[in-house]
């Protein structure tokens, strides 16, 4: 059963001979509202406001409590060691909380390498707009109230204040090793993440969200589930093999000229760019790279080079202004979308690192222009607060996080895992030992035609299962049952009876997958189930491990084991931890198929 994309010679050779290959203009920091302006038309209230005032600060405090520890051994006088990573964002943070206003717990992000911020500004806003009692029954249900227990025990405050606290101590928790941490201390600071707020992992491997976050975005299409993904990455993340295949199957033509009914249309995804203008030491701009601005990378996937826009980062309501715009896209399944969000880390890569590659002048001019003063001038301008009122956001913010951070530190309160006593609890949580049935529950799965109709069925009915016939003889090959029927029918059985299952990898529609083990199921099932990929190992495993994550069962084909090697970090890495990693929140329903044969 051939595509129905035909190939015209004319048209490539020469009616398209005669044009020139254009580039969409890419927008670079088209905002220009004032806080009044934007007031007037209602496009904010004046708590709203308030509220990214006080996420801004949060994710500063939060940070600068991560880097004195790390530096002095200490916050607020109060002694405490943590040999964990700590890759900070301090000076990011209106980027970070611009990125989350217009999501909400539907919306999923993954984190980057550096993703404090990206964290709590998504949980902060998903606490602002989620109903009390949901918030409520979250905290109270999260690990059977452990996390909730011990931040809001004895504390009489809002729904909304008990959130703020449950979030900060949760992340402190986790980034401290403790179980009652968001992954029991298992993930740490570069995989702490909570699914209820819609907060996926992040990734120490730089750019490893590239690929994951496609994956989840394809889990929503596919199973038409709500809201968009958002892969935070920084700039220096931009050359990274994930990072760029995942782009390269996010822009696939087939989403809008093979897929049909619903299922047409772009993958609700967006690549947000934290250009913080270095990787580790490097500097992006002028000497590890050459795009000069990352939103120019859009332009090398897709016509509408992915929506790219360039927008002010030390502006939160720059950011929220972009993402008004590019969701609106999405929505209309015209994603995926880029933005390069331009800011600017004060920190070094980590508190390790001496800095000694940029000069302290170049750090004082973007501390000149840092998001919290400037947002905090705009508020005052505007009349939405005095310098008062805000310096009392700063210090009610800084007693609940001295709070959490004491209460975190606490091993009466906040133990860690006991692996003396259980010995095996890694392994419990590294293999779930389970068996579901259906990932969908009772959605009926989308198929062409009744199983029993499949040709390929029809002739598999026909074939003997026995070596020899009735009469002793050796039944020719021909009509031998073999281990590609066998396969065929555990794959087939199986598409039938879960409606979140799909297979995809080079050649797996047309051509049946390596050695035709798929042959048959092309008739069986729509493009948005069984699909041809590009070429690209680590976004074909790296998509997979996204699609799981979300809930789904997905078959990804590495077609030979020779390539292996080019998804190496997803196989080897990736894909092996993240259950025992998450605290066993996640499961990874994932079969790699992979053929080796001579």
């Amino acid at each position: 059963m051939p595509k129905s994309l035909y190939i015209d010679p004319d048209k490539i050779l020469r009616q398209e001979a005669k044009s020139k290959i254009t580039f969409p203009e890419v927008p670079v920091m088209v905002y220009d509202k004032t806080v009044k302006q934007e007031l007037e038309e209602k496009n904010f209230t004046e708590k709203d406001l308030l509220n990214i005032y006080r996420d801004v600060f949060v994710i500063r405090e939060f940070e600068t409590m991560l880097n004195l520890v790390k530096t002095t051994g200490g916050y607020n006088g109060v002694a405490y060691n943590n040999p964990g990573p700590a890759h900070l964002s301090m000076g990011q943070e209106a980027a970070a909380v611009g990125m989350a206003y217009t999501l909400n717990t539907d919306d999923f992000i993954f984190g980057s390498h550096r993703s404090h911020g990206e964290i709590l500004a998504k949980g902060l806003r998903s606490i602002e707009i989620l109903p009390e009692a949901d918030l409520e029954k979250i905290m109270n249900e999260f690990w059977d109230g452990a996390t909730n227990n011990v931040a809001n025990k004895d504390f009489k405050g809002t729904a909304k204040e008990k959130g703020i606290r449950f979030l900060l101590y949760g992340a402190m928790a986790e980034i401290f090793a403790r179980t009652t941490g968001f992954n029991k201390g298992l993930g740490g600071s570069m995989h702490t993440f909570f699914t209820p707020f819609g907060i996926m992992p992040n990734n120490a491997i730089v750019g490893g969200s590239g690929s994951i976050a496609a994956g989840a975005a394809l889990y929503k299409k596919v199973n038409r589930k709500p809201g968009m993904v958002v892969a935070n990455l920084g700039d220096g993340a931009m050359a990274r093999g994930p990072v760029l295949e995942g782009m390269s199957f996010a822009s696939m033509d087939q989403f809008r000229t093979l897929w049909e009914g619903d299922m047409k249309g772009g993958l609700p995804l967006m690549i947000n760019v934290m250009d913080n203008q270095y990787a580790m030491g490097g500097q992006t701009r002028g000497e590890t790279m050459g795009y000069t601005f990352p939103a120019r990378i859009g332009a090398g996937f897709n016509p509408e080079a992915w929506h790219a826009e360039r927008v002010d980062g030390y502006n939160p309501l720059a950011v929220i202004d972009a993402y008004r715009r590019k969701k609106a896209l999405i929505e209309k399944k015209e994603g995926p979308c880029l933005l390069d969000v331009v800011t600017y880390r004060y920190s070094g890569h980590s508190p390790s690192d001496q800095d000694s590659y940029r000069t302290k002048e170049e750090k004082e001019a973007w501390m000149a222009e840092d998001c919290i003063i400037a947002f905090g001038k705009k508020l005052v301008e505007a009349g939405v607060a005095d310098q008062a009122a805000l310096d009392k956001i700063q210090a009610d913010m800084k007693d609940v996080i001295f709070e959490m951070y004491k209460l975190a530190i606490d091993e009466t309160v906040s133990p860690r895992m006991d692996l003396s006593n259980n010995q095996e609890l890694l392994g419990e949580m590294m293999f779930s030992n389970g068996s579901v049935d259906s990932l969908g529950g009772d959605t009926k799965p989308d198929v062409n035609m009744p199983l029993e109709e499949n040709p390929r069925v029809k002739q598999i009915a026909g074939k003997s299962r026995y070596y020899l016939d009735a009469e002793g003889k050796v039944v020719s090959k021909m009509k031998m049952y073999n281990i590609k029927d066998g396969l065929f029918e555990a794959i087939v059985d199986r598409f039938y009876k879960d409606s979140t299952l799909i297979a995809y990898g080079e050649e797996n529609r047309e051509w049946g997958g390596a050695f035709a083990v798929y042959r048959g199921l092309t008739e069986a099932l729509p493009y948005h189930r069984l699909f041809n990929s590009p070429i690209a190992e680590a976004a074909i495993i790296g998509t997979a491990l996204g699609y799981a994550m979300c809930g789904g069962r997905v078959i990804p084909e590495i077609m030979y084991c020779d390539f292996l090697g080019c998804c190496g970090d997803e196989i080897f890495n990736q894909l092996p931890k993240w259950q025992a990693m998450s605290g066993n929140i996640l499961k990874m329903p994932v079969v790699v198929r992979v053929s080796v044969g001579s």
